[in-house]
């Protein structure tokens, strides 16, 4: 490797792209030559060379410099284009930069006060409340439940008819006993009746295929469905129809998201409010 192939190694990109752009400049006292002109607007090799990303490998810098070079030639007719077509309203760029500018101070200040002032606290009886006085606005999308259920894989058919005695016995001392059964077999209960499951969700997870659940879920309490993974043991303890009221426990959540929601417009709106009439108190603001 010669001299001059190390001093460009060192140096990079930049140095290389400004030793292939050596042509283009005048010799020493002379007005520099620009690389492109488009137009009125010229591109200089100084200008070119802080286009250059850093790092960029040697072998790379002559196709980088005509790309460069064509991109801002390119951007500069597009630009002219513009200029030429468009009003000067929509070419007003400083207004709109002004009013983006002074929009996201607002809203940095105001987040800021949010963040300070605002109380979150939602107690239940203000939940229930406004459940209460919007009921319709929740209503259900899909059929929900509350439910319990295991699969049992088992080939002694005297096990599964214990099992099913058990579980359908109603006694809770019995239901232990089942439980203890089903612990020894490796069969885990899975219940939802702290929680309400889309019915659509459930089916994922237990075989119930019926043809019109909105139909077929109000005549259900204890339901088998048998498939490849085995057999499910499927406690219905209560539901909820899609298109009726949605349980407020499933919309607990939203109701306050929606109450907190409705405190910071008023809390805005109040410190908007003080700041206006501060300002004219103090005769800052003078409307004739």
């Amino acid at each position: 490797m010669g001299m001059a192939a190390r001093a460009i190694g060192r140096t990079g990109g930049a140095a290389a792209i400004a030793a292939l752009l050596l042509p283009a400049c005048g010799g020493a006292g002379k007005e520099e030559r620009p690389v492109a002109e488009v137009y009125d607007e010229k591109l200089y090799r100084a200008d070119l060379m802080n286009m250059v990303p850093p790092g960029t490998p040697v072998e790379d810098s002559a196709a980088l410099a005509r790309g460069l070079i064509e991109t801002w030639a390119r951007e500069r007719v597009l630009l002219r284009k513009a200029e030429e077509n468009l009003s000067a309203g929509q070419k007003d760029v400083e207004r709109q930069l002004r009013e983006y500018r002074e929009s996201l101070i607002v809203f940095a200040y105001e987040q800021a006060l949010v963040e300070q002032k605002l109380d979150t606290n939602i107690s239940e009886a203000g939940i229930a409340a406004y459940y209460a006085d919007n009921t319709a606005n929740f209503q259900l999308r899909d059929n929900v439940v509350r439910a319990r259920w295991f699969r049992l894989r088992e080939s002694d058919e005297r096990v599964r008819r214990k099992v099913e005695e058990l579980w359908r016995s109603g006694d809770p001392e019995k239901y232990h006993e089942l439980e203890v059964l089903l612990a020894g077999r490796g069969a885990t209960i899975h219940d939802t009746r702290d929680t309400w499951l889309p019915f659509t969700e459930m089916q994922e997870l237990v075989p119930l295929r019926p043809a019109n659940p909105t139909d077929w879920l109000p005549r259900q309490n204890k339901v088998v469905a048998t498939d490849s993974a085995g057999t499910f043991y499927v406690d219905l303890v209560e539901h909820r129809l899609k298109d009726s009221a949605s349980p407020l426990d499933l919309v607990r959540g939203e109701i306050r998201s929606i109450l907190i929601n409705q405190r910071k417009v008023q809390l805005l709106e109040r410190m908007r409010n003080d700041l206006f009439n501060d300002a004219v108190a103090k005769q800052h603001v003078k409307l004739n």
